[in-house]
């Protein structure tokens, strides 16, 4: 429970029908991210009927920061901007760094809770402030005429407050900067501060690692509090989290669920939850800083799809990249000649030779996918990978590009001021048609498919590029593009559980946990394996969505040099989309070898888990799996 479930415990609001609107279930923002324009930072959102309201901060120097604006859309695709719906001139006491608002809907008013003046002592006048409004567009106005929380209490600077409902009704105020996080109670009034039974005002719930942004939730009776960790300037800004069975805790520190991702962007963090009504499909809301950008103050707003465990624990957040253009725009896209219109829920390209638009990712392996069409014009279309050193003009950069040409073939080249074409294949391509292109390149393999994912058109190797941007290009041709998605690498012959989020049992050493399962190697001896003495230890990977599954294989002990007496004798491997209903696919009663192949057909799922019977060929207790690989 957020925002919505806390204005829905107080009786204000129904949910919309279902004929209404679409609910939104998405993985990401599927016209891209940033779903807005401008830089902005921690992000909070309400849900007001059938409306998602999002109100940052506006990123700009503490001095810049007099105001705030919002954002709202029925659908989380096309979002609406509410410039100025509150301002200093509204607030007597605030001068600057106008941050972080939290709103919430209560007696029949709509409030917006901020902090102001950045203070640095009991001496300064500034903190937290109430603000209220008929509208959720505001104009927001000082409620009490001072802060609500003006001095620091436990250690706490009073910045970054969260305002949560609980189901009977009880509204709390969660806040606090300087590494230290305190709750308080709000009264009915939602504009001053009430007591826990013990009498006291503020209790401090500071888990470890905590340095500020904190964010609370409700969902099936358990409280979650996230909070924003490392500097908010830095790559290392991330988002723990903590579960509970009570409001005020106590908080003890479970996981890591966003960080910085080196091909996506960095600096994630400061974030908010909302629950799509009427569903359990959840989103994080958080402000991100582009690959490129060093100004601190360059952050975006960004949502990617929560999931839970069956335990109701969190798996790692994956901060993907797509754009349906579905919203006509191409935020996040920068261009190099030609002439780019996102328009009609397409990107469209007017004829020129190689203009190019990319996006600010530095992927090395991916499978890239997009619809092309080329529209008019001799030559072609395509995409464009492993990006460095963009400039306008036809070949004016490094990497690669695969394209479709209606002359009649597919090509894919390399370039670096110029072009070397590495492969081509001839086939039929109709002006006007739109086609889905994929790229997969792994290391120095690269293939490229055209409708049939199954079978490339093109495969080489060429190791001349390992990382850069991506984007779309056009040469002597105007064309359009649509579902434009880069992501880990899929298809025949990935290992789509390497790098993904591992959990299990408890592990023997703390260097010898289930990350090392899928982390691609196991030529790191006896300390590159997942070790656990558990009887039924169990390793379990999420691959993020659901996958089909065409193979399963299990490096044991002895394929990371370990005596051969060591290997898994008898185990199972199970698939499941939501991580608590499970199928099982795999059954090996009497294994001997160091590396198992499992081939299956049929298998689909999000998670993946090994079960282990017997956990070597003698007597030994201890489980080894140098790594568990599961194939599209």
């Amino acid at each position: 429970m957020h925002r919505f479930a806390a204005v829905l415990a107080a009786g204000l609001i129904s949910l919309p029908s279902p004929a209404a609107a679409a609910i939104p279930d998405y993985m990401t923002a599927e016209a891209g991210n940033p779903f807005t324009d401008g830089w902005y930072a921690d992000p909070d959102i309400a849900v007001y009927g059938d409306t998602f309201w999002v109100y940052p901060t506006t990123s700009k120097s503490y001095a810049e920061q007099t105001y705030l604006d919002a954002f709202s859309s029925t659908d989380l695709v096309t979002w609406t901007k509410h410039s100025n719906v509150l301002t200093t001139a509204g607030v007597s006491w605030a001068s600057s760094a106008m941050w972080a608002p939290a709103p919430i809907q209560r007696n029949g008013r709509y409030y917006l809770y901020f902090a102001a003046n950045d203070i640095q002592n009991n001496s300064s006048l500034g903190g937290i402030g109430v603000t209220v409004a008929d509208n959720p567009a505001g104009p927001f106005r000082d409620a009490i005429g001072k802060p609500l929380i003006g001095q620091f209490f436990n250690g706490a600077q009073p910045i970054d407050q969260d305002v949560f409902v609980d189901d009977d009704g009880q509204a709390y105020i969660y806040y606090g900067g300087w590494g230290h996080a305190n709750v308080a109670r709000l009264n009915a009034d939602m504009t001053s501060l009430g007591t826990f039974p013990d009498g006291s005002t503020f209790k401090e719930i500071t888990p470890s690692g905590y340095v500020e942004g904190i964010q609370m939730f409700k969902r099936n009776g358990t409280y979650y509090l996230m909070w924003s960790e490392g500097a908010w300037t830095g790559p290392d800004y991330s988002v723990s989290y903590a579960m509970s069975s009570s409001p005020a805790g106590p908080f003890t520190k479970l996981d890591k669920v966003l960080a910085q991702d080196s091909a996506v962007a960095k600096g994630s963090g400061h974030n908010s939850v909302v629950n799509v009504p009427g569903t359990d499909t959840w989103y994080i809301f958080y402000h991100r800083r582009p690959l490129s950008e060093t100004d601190g103050n360059h952050r975006q707003l960004a949502y990617d799809r929560m999931t839970f465990n069956a335990d109701g624990t969190i798996p790692r957040i994956t901060m993907r990249v797509k754009d349906n253009f579905a919203d006509d725009n191409a935020l996040g896209w920068k261009t190099y000649g030609g002439g780019w219109t996102a328009t009609g829920g397409r990107y469209q390209a007017a004829g020129s030779l190689g203009g190019k638009a990319l996006l600010d990712t530095n992927f090395g392996d991916f499978s890239y996918d997009a619809d092309v069409s080329v529209t008019s014009g001799s030559g072609d279309a395509g995409i464009v990978f492993r990006v460095t050193n963009p400039a306008t003009g036809t070949d004016a950069y490094n990497g690669y590009y695969a394209g479709i040409s209606p002359a009649g073939r597919v090509v894919l080249g390399r370039a670096a001021g110029n072009w070397t074409e590495l492969g081509a294949a001839g086939l039929t391509i109709t002006a006007g048609t739109t086609y889905h292109l994929r790229v997969t390149a792994i290391g120095a393999s690269i293939k490229v498919y055209l409708d049939d994912m199954t079978n490339p058109k093109i495969s080489l190797t060429d190791g001349t590029y390992a990382g850069g941007a991506d984007g779309v290009r056009v040469f002597n041709a105007a064309a359009t593009f649509d579902n434009v998605s880069v992501g880990a690498p899929t298809g025949a012959g990935v290992n789509l559980a390497q790098g993904r989020p591992a959990t299990g049992t408890a592990a023997c050493a703390a260097a010898e946990g289930p990350d090392k399962a899928v982390n691609g190697s196991v030529t790191g001896g006896n300390s590159d394996k997942f070790c656990s003495a558990v009887a039924g230890a169990w390793l379990q990977v999420d691959l993020g969505i659901t996958r089909s599954i065409s193979r399963f294989e299990v490096a044991h002990a002895q394929a990371g040099g370990e005596p051969a007496s060591y290997n898994t004798k008898a185990f199972t491997i199970s698939v499941s989309a939501d991580g608590t209903t499970w199928s099982q696919a795999v059954s090996v009663a009497n294994n001997t070898a160091a590396t198992t192949v499992h081939p299956v057909s049929g298998v689909s799922g999000r998670y993946v888990r090994l079960t282990v019977a017997t956990p070597t060929q003698t007597s030994d207790g201890a489980t080894r799996i140098y790594e568990l690989r599961a194939f599209g």
